[in-house]
């Protein structure tokens, strides 16, 4: 009994793994020169994320084909 529970979680286990792998890969999306488009939502503004603001103003995410739409998330 206990092996049939344990086969069946690990088929459930393995079928989510496949279904999550399908709709990562189909939800790509592509820009006109065929770079991946990344959309962030940052919560606010920091010196803290300067390293990053550095990467996407100097195009160090465009070199490896990522595209990156950042927004700052405020509440009203």
């Amino acid at each position: 009994m206990k092996r049939n529970v344990l086969i069946g979680v690990v088929i459930l286990i393995v079928i989510a793994f496949i279904i999550g792998v399908v709709v990562i890969r189909n939800n790509d999306v592509a820009t006109d020169d065929g770079n991946i488009l990344i959309k962030m939502n940052e919560v606010t503004r920091s010196v803290f994320y300067a390293p990053q603001y550095v990467a996407i103003n100097n195009g160090y995410f465009r070199d490896y084909g990522i595209d990156i739409d950042l927004t700052t998330g405020q509440r009203c």
